[in-house]
């Protein structure tokens, strides 16, 4: 119908139009009609992709190609959100079509590695990341599973994917210390019970130290400390240290130091007191734990030591008092002494007389008392007295002795025949105590 609008049909088609005027003069017209077909356009597939990653939509179907949010058909953008993109396509003919495609962004997880760590050489690791479905790490470590790392500072990249696929990273360092090494060295390694020995530190790098000895003692320092080991045997020590990074280490050393058992000194004269008539001693050996002797026998003169065994001493035949000193050696050197006194007794030896005759013959004209040992000649005293009592002659020198007379000034006389008392004051060697001694004389003319 004229003036109303029609959709032809595709393909040319040819109108007749007829027009009749007011006085009903007819005439007609024709004219082709073309109807060309829409392009069929085709977007693509929707599409998928983690945020950051890089698209490119191409349509077919048109001779051109526009496309909204300013996409360039077959140029690559980056989206960074989810969007639909429509396309209208232009034929030769100048018929359009248009299709759309929708371009989901996923977000990108955020992955967590964890913080840094620290650790000393052989200690287990374990890295676990977060912020994701699955992960993957480089370097052969694997999330959640406990593994030892090499010594240094060592970079761990973790890949974290998500339900969608898309990936996120993260990094950490993983920071192996090394174990600090152990030494120390003692001043001595064997001797004598009691044994004091001095250990030094020779590490290096460390801060707190524990000394653990196996007799029981447990010593804190870093750097010399000493003990005394006190019963026989050999004993371990061990040394723990942690150094300026909190790494710990120890060290045994076995049996290094050796307490060797001391010899019990000991020995029985077979007399401490002996006469000066026989000074002979044998000494006779008591000891154990020893192999080596010496002797010395207190005696300044002749031969006054001895490395036998059961040596045999003979003293002056004086009085006197010696000490005797055995010095016993185990076979390691170890030393040992024992004492014992010697006395060698001076036998109070003195003979009195009871008749004297001093008549002037120059036979027994003297009353005198002999003492020939055993007394201390500075601690004498000599006395004679009458029927009276009367001291008529005294002495304090033993070499000084009685003629029979008394008084003095120039008034000496003799006494008269007969029977006189004597008393003898002295003090013993032995016990240096006094002694008195009393007796009769008889003067004969």
């Amino acid at each position: 119908q004229n003036g109303v609008s029609f959709v032809p049909s595709l393909g040319t088609q040819v109108y007749s139009v007829t027009g009749t005027t007011s006085e009903g003069c007819t005439a007609t017209d024709q004219l082709s009609v073309t109807s060309n077909p829409n392009p069929i356009i085709s977007a693509g597939p929707d599409q998928l992709i983690c945020s950051g990653e890089d698209v490119i939509l191409s349509a077919t179907g048109g001779s051109t190609l526009i496309w909204t949010n300013g996409v360039v058909d077959g140029v690559v953008f980056q989206p960074t959100s989810t969007a639909t993109y429509t396309v209208t396509g232009t034929s030769s003919a100048g018929c359009t079509g248009t299709d759309q495609v929708t371009v989901t962004v996923n977000p990108l997880p955020i992955v967590s590695a964890g913080n840094n760590v620290t650790v000393c050489d052989g200690a287990g690791v374990t890295l676990s990341a977060s912020g994701a479905s699955t992960y993957t790490w480089d370097n052969g470590a694997q999330n959640g599973v406990t593994f030892t790392p090499p010594v240094g500072a060592t970079t761990y990249t973790v890949t974290g994917t998500n339900a969608a696929g898309c990936t996120g990273t993260d990094q950490l360092i993983v920071t192996v210390n090394a174990i600090p090494e152990v030494t120390f060295s003692p001043d001595t390694t064997r001797g004598c019970t009691p044994l004091f020995v001095t250990f030094t530190n020779t590490s290096t790098n460390s801060s707190e130290c524990v000394w653990t000895l196996s007799d029981g003692t447990v010593l804190l320092g870093c750097g010399t400390v000493s003990n005394w080991f006190g019963a026989p045997g050999c004993y371990d020590v061990t040394l723990t240290i942690t150094d300026n990074n909190g790494c710990e280490n120890s060290y045994t050393a076995d049996d290094i130091v050796c307490v060797d058992a001391l010899p019990v000194a000991s020995f029985e004269p077979s007399s401490n007191v002996v006469d000066t008539y026989e000074t002979e001693i044998v000494f006779t050996n008591t000891s154990y734990g020893a192999t080596t002797y010496e002797w010395m026998f207190g005696d300044p003169t002749g031969q006054n030591t001895s490395t036998e065994e059961n040596p045999t001493h003979t003293y002056p035949s004086e009085g006197g008092e010696y000490d005797v000193l055995l010095t016993a050696y185990s076979e390691n050197g170890c030393i040992d002494t024992a004492w014992s006194k010697i006395i060698v007794k001076e036998d109070l030896v003195f003979y009195v007389p009871n008749t004297f005759t001093p008549d002037g013959d120059n036979y027994n004209e003297l009353f005198l008392p002999v003492f020939t040992s055993g007394f201390d000649p500075q601690e004498y005293s000599f006395y004679i007295f009458n029927r009276w009592g009367e001291i008529v002659f005294e002495s304090h020198d033993a070499t000084v002795g009685w003629d029979g007379s008394y008084g003095n000034n120039g008034e000496v006389q003799l006494v008269q025949d007969g029977t006189y008392t004597w008393l003898i004051r002295y003090r013993t060697l032995e016990t240096l105590g006094f002694r008195k001694v009393t007796g009769h004389v008889n003067i004969i003319r």
